[in-house]
């Protein structure tokens, strides 16, 4: 049959018979080196280093004693100091460093010794699912309800957080090393996802990134949280029922407290939490019952109400004042009290009408103390308060006082929940050079930085001579994990 005659087939089968030449022995002469030198030897040398006049490391020692490893050229400076101990035993010679890629990062420094603990199978990529066995609650970069809306697909874990770089932790690595990653969909959002809200973004530097958006309340629901941008200049205001002027509580003067003159101080009510972003819930009885007493009788002016429900203490001061009422001993008592406060002179506010001896009727004299608590001495001087017709709770001894009804309070919210920041990490600074709360004279103004201010002291991904490089990492996590986010 002539060659041209034959099919392609016919003519690769005839290729295959032809005998190999050198071409076998050469492959043999270069796999066999190969073998030794990069599989064979590295294994012995871990199996028997002594062979090679190396000492057996025990893996048994404390890790303070065992050597610490030298930290990559690019590692966090916090890290400079950090003795991070080697958990792996060291092979012969480092025979193995050509197919060991590196140190694993410090919280998976137990795993050395067991690499299919993520390489699922023989010289495999690590696969997102050997990830998730540990980092199980990891949330997605695009909520789940929004996804159809973009163009974007989740990217493999180990596109960001590369392991067998050093001791630095995986989080470390990527919060120092992610801008560029991120700018390449955030400058130009719109064509990933067309309905965002989110503005284009490509660095922190000058007019590359667009002023902060704060969650405010506009009512006490969760669901009355919404997100709204800063504009320079302008104060961002968020409807409060509560009265408190910063500026007041924080006179340079000192403010009059029950027993003295105090200057108080921010840390005075922000005390900080145990997380790095936080603080911790400010409470009545804690922050603020100290100054403001809720009291009731003035004879007695230890004796208070609950901060609490109002059938709560509206049902303390109508008991009291009948207990008076069934004990005269104790009645007389605080008669004899108010005899006192009546002939002190000199007194600011003495609330003369209130002084009278107690020997009429002990409802009028609970509805009395009700309606200076209420609306004079104490409530209303930290809440609005609005007075209701009827009766109250039918199931309480204060149904029959004059009732009152006082505003929802706003939920606690995060005012940057697409944001972190460390308290901490700027401790040195005051908290008046970022929070102007000396000169904010109402409760609904919302005391957040600008983007401006933070910008002094913070670059962009480029160095900056006196100030912070920071890239998105910095303040942003590509996770959204399950925590509160406010509706658009």
């Amino acid at each position: 049959m002539a060659e041209q005659e034959k099919s392609p087939l016919q003519r690769e089968q005839l290729a295959l018979q032809k005998p190999l030449g050198l071409k076998r022995p050469l492959s043999w002469i270069l796999f066999v080196p190969i073998l030794f030198a990069f599989l064979i030897l590295p294994l012995v040398a871990m199996q028997a280093p002594e062979l090679f006049g190396v000492e057996q490391t025990s893996t048994n020692k404390d890790p303070q004693t065992v050597r610490a490893e030298k930290l990559p050229l690019n590692a966090h400076p916090s890290l400079q100091n950090t003795a991070a101990p080697n958990t792996r035993n060291a092979t012969a010679l480092a025979l193995d460093s050509i197919w060991n890629p590196g140190p694993l990062a410090s919280a998976h420094s137990n795993l050395e010794g067991d690499c299919q603990a993520c390489h699922a199978g023989d010289f495999s990529r690590v696969k997102d699912e050997s990830c998730m066995v540990c980092h199980s609650n990891m949330g997605l970069h695009v909520a789940e309800q929004t996804l159809p809306n973009t163009s974007f697909e989740e990217g493999r874990c180990a596109s960001c957080h590369r392991d067998h770089k050093g001791r630095e932790s995986l989080a470390e690595q990527n919060k120092h090393f992610v801008g560029a990653d991120c700018a390449t969909c955030h400058a130009d959002i719109q064509t990933v996802a067309q309905k965002t809200e989110t503005l284009a973004v490509s660095d922190f530097a000058g007019d590359k990134h667009p002023a902060f958006r704060i969650t405010v309340a506009t009512g006490p629901e969760p669901s009355d949280l919404r997100r709204i941008r800063m504009v320079a200049n302008t104060p961002v205001i968020e409807k409060t029922s509560l009265k408190f002027p910063h500026d007041v509580h924080l006179d340079p003067k000192g403010i009059d407290s029950p027993s003295k003159k105090v200057v108080m101080k921010c840390a005075n009510c922000h005390e900080p939490a145990d997380t790095a972003t936080g603080f911790k819930k400010l409470s009545m009885e804690s922050h603020c019952q100290d100054c403001h007493k809720l009291s009731f009788e003035p004879a007695l002016p230890d004796r208070q109400v609950p901060h609490g429900p109002v059938d709560a203490v509206l049902s303390t001061v109508e008991e009291f004042y009948s207990y008076l009422a069934l004990h005269p001993e104790e009645r007389n008592k605080v008669n004899a009290q108010r005899a006192v406060l009546r002939a002190r002179p000199g007194e600011k506010n003495p609330n003369r009408s209130n002084l009278r001896n107690l020997s009429g009727n002990p409802r009028a004299q609970a509805a009395f103390a009700t309606v200076e608590l209420f609306e004079n001495t104490a409530c209303a001087v930290c809440h609005q308060v609005k007075a209701v017709e009827g009766l109250g709770n039918t199931k309480t001894s204060g149904s029959r006082m004059p009732q009152y009804q006082i505003a929802d309070i706003n939920p606690t919210h995060p005012w940057m929940p697409m944001a972190k920041f460390d308290h901490k990490a700027h401790e040195f600074e005051s908290c008046e050079s970022c929070h102007k709360a000396s000169r904010s004279e109402e409760a609904s103004e919302v005391l957040m930085p600008s983007i401006e201010g933070c910008q002094t002291c913070h670059a962009g991904s480029k160095p900056v001579m006196n100030k912070v490089q920071s890239n998105c990492g910095v303040c942003h996590e590509y996770h959204i994990h399950n925590k509160e986010v406010a509706a658009k």
